[in-house]
This record gives structure tokens, sequence and C-alpha cells, in this order.
């Protein structure tokens, strides 16, 4: 149990690290292969459900540095493809908000229709995306 608490508390700390060094420089690139990566947990290859959830919310909770539970203008500003999210009356985006559209990217993205992301697909995914803006 030791073991698994200090993994995940390790995994925290690069992902806290890789929201940070995004916020400090603009110019840092989202990697495809190294988020996948860092999603795939049991390292098998594919990324499933629980992996992509657990790694999504992580981005999110990494990204909300004011800690107050939501997502605003500025913390948007960290993340890759910032504007697919649909705001509230505030300008916040919640972790419901967050969590449906990257679920329904997921499930886009999953061409096989076999339930789990391949590191193709995601970069496939990627970088259809970013030649779409």
């Amino acid at each position: 149990m030791r073991t698994t608490t200090s993994i995940m508390l390790v995994v925290l700390g690069l992902a806290l690290a890789r929201v940070q060094a995004r916020a400090d420089d603009p110019a840092k690139k989202y990697e495809p292969r190294a988020a996948f990566g860092e999603s795939d947990t049991n390292h098998d290859g594919v990324v499933d459900h629980e992996e992509f959830q657990e790694r999504i919310t992580e981005v999110f909770y990494s990204a909300d540095t004011n800690k107050d539970g939501v997502l605003d203008a500025v913390e948007l500003k960290q993340l890759t493809f910032p504007d697919d999210f649909k705001k509230d009356a505030a300008g916040h985006v919640t972790l419901h908000e967050f969590l449906r559209v990257r679920f329904h990217d997921y499930e886009v993205t999953d061409k096989s229709h076999d339930g789990v992301l391949e590191i193709d697909e995601v970069v496939e995914a990627y970088e259809t995306k970013k030649a779409s803006r």
C-alpha cells in the first residue's frame, strides 16, 4: 500500500510539474506520446477508461491553481485546446464539463471501437485537431 501511495504521489507531482511548466512557458508544446505514457499507468500499451479518468481528473485539479474547484480563463489557458469547453455564467469550467468533453474526445478518438485508446489513435486525433485550429 505504501508503494502504491508513493507511486501515486510521484505521478501527481509529475503532472503538477508538467502543468506548472506549461503555465510558465507558453511555448512549451503538448506531446501526445508523453501524455499517453503518463496515462498508461499499468504499461499495457493502451489507455482504458479508468486510466483516462484518473489522468484527466489529475489534469483538471493540477490546472485549478487557486483550488476553487473550477477552471477560470487564466487556468484554461494552461490546457491544450482550452476552447473545447462550455463555460458557465461566470466564465468557469466545472469538473463535470471538463470530464464530459474529454470523455467525448475519448470516444471519438477510439477509432477501433474496442473501448481503449492506442498510441496511434491518440497521436492521429491530436494532429488532426491541431491542424483544424
